[in-house]
């Protein structure tokens, strides 16, 4: 992946941290609405993750283990323990990139990568529950039941095309499991959010 297609898929992963919430009334309609308004996050919340990324360039997928957080109103944190030690950080309009392998600390303005502002806050608005910015920069569409759904993001405009493919995330209830994320060369990540506390 490209850096951009990179920081896009952290990006997406970071955004979508979101366990352990309240469940609506029984009985509400089961839409997108619904299901947004069941994975807002109130406060911090962090959790445990296993992500496998594939590439053509690779003959067997990247296992790799860490933590996403969300810090409200606007930081969202990878930190990768295994293999290596990196963290991502977008806080802001500023993305930060470190690795300890690698010895590098990098950061950028969302402003110099106008497709991962419009991720950005299409995330934020999720966290915020704000439907309406969602269906905005994505093409929603929601499958399943309250019990085992999935919920598909498409990017409308051409420089979200530009990173991402789609972003398909599957749970049940409040809770999201996965995350896979598609980028336009056919690479992808497959996230596993743990249950419990993160390690």
């Amino acid at each position: 992946m490209t850096f951009g297609n990179r920081l896009g898929s952290v990006i997406a992963g970071c955004g979508f941290v979101l366990v352990g919430v309240a469940h609506n009334a029984s009985g509400s309609a089961w839409t997108v609405e619904t299901l947004i308004g069941l994975i807002k996050v109130q406060g911090e919340s962090s959790v445990a993750f296993e992500e496998a990324t594939y590439s053509s360039l690779l003959t067997e997928p990247i296992i790799s283990r860490g933590v996403l957080r969300f810090v409200p109103p606007d930081k969202l944190e990878k930190i990768v323990t295994a293999p290596s030690h990196e963290r991502y950080v977008v806080e802001g309009d500023r993305v930060t990139f470190e690795s300890e392998r690698r010895g590098i600390k990098r950061t950028v303005s969302l402003d110099d990568y106008p497709a991962l502002r419009s991720f950005v806050e299409a995330f934020r608005s999720s966290l915020a529950g704000d439907v309406v910015q969602l269906r905005n920069i994505y093409e929603v569409t929601m499958e399943g039941t309250r019990g085992r759904w999935t919920l598909l993001l498409r990017p409308h405009e051409s420089s979200g095309k530009s990173v991402v493919d789609y972003i398909l995330l599957s749970g049940a209830e409040g809770r999201i499991a996965t995350i896979a994320i598609r980028s336009p060369d056919g690479d992808r990540a497959v996230m596993t959010l743990l249950p419990g506390a993160p390690r």
